[in-house]
């Protein structure tokens, strides 16, 4: 059903300056040669997103089954996940819009950090004694964490790909992190429960990020990434 309303959005935006501005469209050989390239900026935007992606289908999809492995009910988790689901909408233009004041880095670093340092404790607290109400609480703290995160990291990861292979470049790493990391979140966090306990899917969280500290670090310290104009 969204279909419709995506093809609508895309025929009354904009194009970029630099897109307007482009003599010669290039073919798609042309395209592919380019993004090869510019492997080393794909695999560090890899890096950026898989923070994103991994924390996106820990707080969604895998939370009713993170609910049931805690023993509590169902409909508990699915409205914790329908609650995520709206908070979303809220945290990302707020991490978009401070990024635009602050800068791109500050705000992927600082979130970054936060679900390194707080995944743990947090999901620990959870599972030393599960209720319905912690459980709002930790999926809240995450969803903050991922909203302001990927509020910036999406607006970051467009500033720092060539315009001539933006779109394809973007994809690419972004569909890369989902593929290799995102969609593998359930059965590594299945795994890491059935190994170590029922906070060890925080584990996972802290590795995810890592990789988007690592990234973020070496796109900026490179001088790759661009600070955003003041608006």
């Amino acid at each position: 059903m969204i279909v419709p309303v995506l093809f609508i959005l895309r025929r009354s935006l904009e194009e970029t300056p630099e897109f307007l501005a482009k003599k010669h469209h290039p073919t798609p050989a042309e395209i592919y040669r380019s993004v090869a390239e510019n492997w080393a900026i794909v695999l560090q935007g890899m890096l950026l997103v898989v923070l994103t992606t991994v924390s996106f289908y820990f707080i969604t999809v895998y939370t009713p089954d993170f609910g049931k492995s805690l023993n509590l009910s169902t409909g508990d988790a699915l409205l914790v996940t329908l609650l995520v689901a709206f908070t979303n909408f809220i945290w990302l233009p707020i991490g978009g819009a401070l990024s635009d004041r602050v800068g791109r880095e500050p705000v992927l670093l600082a979130t970054g950090a936060l679900i390194l340092v707080a995944a743990y404790p947090a999901l620990a607290w959870l599972a030393a004694e599960p209720t319905f109400v912690k459980l709002i609480g930790v999926e809240m703290l995450l969803s903050c964490a991922y909203g302001l995160y990927n509020g910036a990291m999406v607006a970051a990861l467009t500033e720092v790909v060539p315009a001539n292979v933006r779109a394809s470049c973007f994809a690419l790493a972004y569909s890369l992190a989902t593929a290799l990391f995102g969609t593998s979140t359930p059965i590594v966090s299945k795994q890491l429960i059935h190994r170590f306990g029922d906070s060890a899917p925080a584990l996972w969280l802290c590795a995810a990020a890592l990789c988007s500290i690592a990234g973020a670090l070496s796109l900026y310290r490179r001088g790759v990434a661009a600070q955003p104009a003041t608006p």
